[in-house]
């Protein structure tokens, strides 16, 4: 486990507040999340766990963190278990997905979510909390698309085209200088995305980006 892992701290309570499209990079409250999954089918899978660690603006909380593993009440697949370490013995006494979604609903109110390659997290989301009744409405950027246009937008490499190929978060850590550790646990992952993002910031912030409406031009992600 990580050594700056902590038990989900703070919460924030009430209804999803709306994000003015003029409000400045700096000033946005971001989560950073990652999940694991049972598989990448997105017709039968289920989540196994969550990961999430808050940003205010380019400040990143590690004293505002979010993991959960969930039960998921289906069998893990073999192949599955190779990649995230998550055996079924490891989630039977995980924490029931109704429990796990309202307290992270709670914890990313107000937010605008950030992950890489962010859709696949949206959809098993969505899914989850269409089973009890509620939808993810806030405003989420894909740090993939993001680093796609910065290095259309950066200086001109003849290797451009490989580079813009390769968007595997491991890729884009090594491009921003920063290590690797605990790939493919939900929080490990978080907390490099949110590290990758935080260097993200100041380059689009270089490059023009500054408010949520240009962010979500460029970045936007669903579901």
């Amino acid at each position: 486990m990580p050594g700056w892992f902590k038990r989900a701290t703070g919460s924030h309570e009430g209804d999803q507040p709306r994000l003015a499209k003029d409000a400045t990079l700096d000033s946005l409250r971001y989560v950073v999340l990652d999940t694991e999954l049972t598989s990448l089918d997105h017709r039968t899978n289920r989540m196994l766990s969550i990961g999430a660690i808050a940003m205010q603006g380019p400040s990143i909380q590690l004293g505002t963190q979010f993991y959960r593993v969930v039960n998921p009440h289906v069998p893990i697949p073999a192949e599955s278990v190779v990649i995230h370490k998550l055996r079924s013995e490891d989630v039977v006494g995980g924490e029931q997905p109704e429990k796990c979604l309202d307290d992270l609903r709670q914890f990313i109110a107000g937010a605008v979510l950030v992950g890489h390659c962010v859709g696949i997290d949206l959809k098993i989301l969505a899914k989850e909390m269409s089973e009890t009744g509620h939808k993810l409405s806030n405003p989420a950027v894909d740090t993939a698309r993001v680093h796609h246009w910065i290095l259309r937008h950066g200086p001109y490499s003849e290797d451009l085209s490989v580079q813009l190929e390769n968007l595997d978060l491991a890729t884009l850590a090594k491009f921003y200088n920063l290590d690797v550790q605990g790939a493919h646990h939900a929080l490990s992952d978080a907390f490099l995305t949110a590290r990758v993002w935080q260097k993200m910031l100041h380059t689009l912030q270089q490059n023009g980006v500054t408010d949520l409406k240009k962010l979500l031009r460029i970045g936007g992600a669903h579901g």
